[in-house]
């Protein structure tokens, strides 16, 4: 069993739980995954072609439970099959609540078509930036905001000033999923997966190769707040480099593919993997998209006694609304690294990120990201 919880200093908590237990000659494994997190996030629509400026905050909350039987077919080769819950509570899109209120709050002021710019400024008041552009039709919000009274200020809001989150589901469905209208979305599975685990190590492997395929098969009858379908594969290879001072080359790539009408929650996004291990140097949720493929390369090299350094690249791709994948994102970095047990190979990990639109960061983690 392993657990390595996450603090952030903007206040997003994630406990993970990862237990596997094998029986004997491991002809059968249990593999499950147990997650809570609250963890606010910046959304920015689909694909990689989203402005930073086009970001809002969605806060939400999320219990996942993952439970799969694997049986051994040949060696270090597993089928598998189980359940996967992920139920994402508490919703709140945080800048269409915000726009709401201030509508709400200054109702009983007629505005003009100069006094929109000035709508878009004043929201900077309520805590958000607002651009001009967001208004999609500022002759219809003036008709609306002065001449019916019959509309909410959250009716004008989601007609004039919509969020991506609303977006998504006002484009893609005929009529928003009761458990959204909820504050929820829920994702309740059958998995089936495909393992092949050739490492020599699980924690830091100096060579080998992984492969795991899985589907995820969504439906309202299992409690899913709508039907979709999901499938990822995650491959990952070392090669160790005893001519070059046990130097280890690593190459990491996964992918992940929606069918049918995923919630928005739970769509591919930087980051998603269950243990928040991919995109060092991207903020988590900056690209998010109906599809996702993902490569990242890193080199090993040991320095001295239980000192080591690391330096990767990883380029990223998400697609559209339409499944269009669009521009290859790149991100960098370097990292220290110090052994903790030479037994295990377990190490801490301390990384320095950046990608091509300016953003870098530190990254603190025991083991190696892949």
């Amino acid at each position: 069993m392993s657990s390595t919880p996450i603090y952030t200093s903007k206040g997003q908590l994630f406990i993970p739980v990862r237990l596997t237990v094998y029986t004997k000659d491991e002809k059968y494994f249990l593999n499950g995954t147990y997650i809570w997190r609250h963890f606010p996030l910046g959304t920015y629509g689909l694909g990689t072609n989203t402005p930073e400026l086009d970001g809002d905050m969605l806060d939400s909350k999320t219990v996942t439970f993952w439970q799969t039987v694997n049986k051994k077919v040949a060696d270090g080769i597993f089928i598998g099959a189980g359940y996967a819950l992920d139920y994402y509570y508490d919703i709140h899109d945080t800048r269409a609540e915000t726009i709401t209120q201030y509508i709400d709050d200054n109702r009983d002021n007629p505005i003009t078509a100069d006094d929109v710019i000035k709508v878009a400024s004043a929201l900077q008041d309520y805590g958000y930036e607002i651009k001009v552009n967001d208004v999609i039709n500022a002759a219809g919000l003036i008709d609306d905001w002065n001449n019916h009274p019959e509309k909410s200020a959250q009716q004008i809001q989601e007609e004039h000033l919509q969020t991506a989150y609303q977006k998504y589901y006002n484009e893609k469905f005929d009529e928003v999923p009761d458990d959204v209208k909820n504050h929820k979305e829920i994702a309740s599975s059958l998995m089936l997966n495909f393992i092949i685990d050739k490492r020599d190590n699980q924690l830091n492997p100096y060579k080998g190769i992984y492969f795991n395929m899985y589907s995820r098969l969504s439906y309202e009858w299992l409690g899913s707040s709508t039907n979709y379908q999901f499938l990822q594969y995650d491959y990952r290879q070392y090669w160790e480099m005893p001519w070059l001072n046990k130097n280890i080359l690593g190459v990491w790539a996964t992918g992940a593919f929606t069918f049918g009408d995923p919630v928005y929650t739970g769509l591919p996004a930087i980051a998603s993997d269950p243990f928040l291990r991919s995109g060092r140097g991207w903020t988590a949720g900056r690209l998010k998209g109906m599809d996702m493929t993902y490569t990242e390369v890193e080199y090993r090299i040991p320095v001295y006694n239980l000192i080591g350094v690391v330096g990767f690249v990883n380029g990223t791709n998400f697609s559209d609304m339409d499944h269009n994948f669009q521009k290859i994102k790149l991100g960098y970095g370097v990292g220290l690294r110090m052994k903790l047990n030479k037994n295990s190979r377990s190490n801490f990990a301390l990384d320095f990120g950046w990608n091509e639109d300016g953003y870098a960061g530190f990254y603190m983690q025991l083991n190696e990201t892949f």
